[in-house]
């Protein structure tokens, strides 16, 4: 049902942003998906992922509204994660634009063997589907650094 409605909202999304050349109008159809693609990346906030269709689903929201998207791998074991955990925990609200996720490697194991995830923390930057960059370790400067050419 989820991937139907998807499905639709891209079409009427594309549909609309053609005819927007024309008339410079937007239909309510493109406002309401556009809406609804936001409120599943808890714009501001930090996003649980549990299995790879749930990340599937965010990573093609964040794709459809033309956002970059994080995918933080962490451990509850891993020291250099906590260390690193409050500062991307602070992050959604200096980047609203950014879709922030957040996946434990011992809770979605799927997820992180299909990433190919050998040590944590690590940090995937995720555009239009596709990773295009990544930061492994806990090194804020970098992380910070990879956000702000990324995102803008």
């Amino acid at each position: 049902m989820l991937n139907l409605f998807l499905k639709t909202c891209f079409t009427l999304i594309f549909y609309n942003v053609l005819l927007s050349f024309k008339s410079r109008k937007r239909d309510k159809s493109t406002y309401l998906c556009n809406n609804f693609l936001t409120g599943l990346l808890y714009t501001g906030k930090i996003v649980g992922i549990h299995s790879v269709s749930e990340l599937e689903t965010k990573l093609n929201a964040a794709s459809a509204a033309s956002r970059l998207a994080i995918l933080y791998f962490t451990a509850t074991w891993c020291g250099p994660c906590r260390f690193i955990s409050p500062f991307y925990t602070s992050l959604p609200g200096k980047y609203p634009k950014v879709a922030f996720l957040k996946a434990d490697i011992d809770e979605a194991r799927d997820v992180a063997s299909r990433w190919n995830v050998s040590s944590v923390p690590a940090f995937f930057f995720i555009k239009d589907g596709k990773e295009v960059d990544r930061v492994v370790g806990a090194d804020k400067n970098s992380l910070e650094k990879k956000i702000a050419q990324y995102a803008g």
